[in-house]
């Protein structure tokens, strides 16, 4: 196993050559050692090195079934993905967070270019874990100061993507998306500020198209932000109403383009309408 700097001074070579991998190396001993050092604090590491070259590996299909199930396994234990969970404001969050997205590019290879990679038995346990993780996420920071991004919410949402498209996924595992979702945006002790909403609408309009789901029951799902208990202590309250109505925009305005005759619009503006009337002092 090679040393951080070694493995970094590896990347960047390779990196300089577009990408290009030399024959005479591991491909899956050189991703084990990235998925050894992707909760470095490094952000050109973790990030531009890293995460790219996962990408590289994965979307090149320079690993084999067998090494990306590997790979799968790794990234699910609790040296990664749930490594630390519950914990806040500290490092493990940049472990975590690059490490959904090492899934997230692995659904993706199953998606397109896998031929079914995995089973459904074995997507459905991936799809279990993914929810869990979120659900108990807690260091919700999008970027940290000299480290770079952390972003683990936003990460979650393209994850929550790649699932999304699945085909293996159920109408309730379609629906079970969209109710982590709610809940991650329910929240009253932090505002996400970087564009967390924007990716997980795109893992909504996910869910919309691939036309499981009745038109009721997304508009069932948009109308039950109507009636969620806001907290009544600030600045708790503004929080909480500040993600609630940001996730609601960013939503009114991609199914507004991408379904212009379509009933959701107006059911989440008369949302957004109720939210304002009942909380906001300066809509009046």
């Amino acid at each position: 196993m090679k040393n951080t700097n070694q493995l970094k001074e590896q990347l960047l070579k390779i990196s300089s050559n577009e990408w290009t991998f030399p024959q005479d190396i591991n491909l899956y001993e050189l991703a084990l050692d990235m998925m050894s050092n992707i909760g470095s604090t490094d952000s050109e590491l973790r990030d531009d090195l890293i995460l790219t070259g996962f990408y590289h590996l994965i979307g090149d299909e320079k690993l084999s079934g067998k090494e990306l199930k590997g790979l799968l396994d790794i990234s699910l234990s609790d040296k990664h993905l749930f490594y630390k969970l519950g914990e806040e404001e500290d490092d493990s969050v940049f472990n975590r967070a690059f490490t959904i997205l090492v899934l997230q590019v692995i659904i993706d290879y199953h998606n397109s270019l896998g031929a079914n990679l995995l089973s459904h038995e074995e997507m459905d346990s991936v799809y279990d874990k993914i929810i869990n993780y979120i659900r108990h996420e807690k260091d919700l920071r999008g970027h940290v100061n000299i480290k770079g991004w952390a972003h683990a919410i936003a990460h979650s949402g393209d994850a929550l993507r790649e699932l999304a498209v699945c085909s293996y996924l159920s109408k309730q595992q379609l629906m079970g998306i969209l109710e982590v979702i709610k809940e991650k945006v329910s929240i009253s002790n932090y505002v996400y500020i970087n564009e967390e909403a924007e990716r997980l609408v795109t893992a909504i309009v996910k869910v919309i198209e691939r036309k499981e789901l009745e038109d009721s029951e997304v508009i069932g799902w948009i109308r039950s932000f109507a009636n969620i208990e806001i907290p009544s202590n600030y600045p708790e309250a503004h929080y909480f109403k500040e993600n609630i109505k940001n996730l609601l925009r960013s939503l009114f305005f991609r199914v507004k383009f991408k379904y212009p005759q379509s009933a959701f619009t107006s059911e989440i503006e008369a949302v957004l309408h109720g939210i304002n009337s009942r909380f906001n002092e300066y809509s009046k």
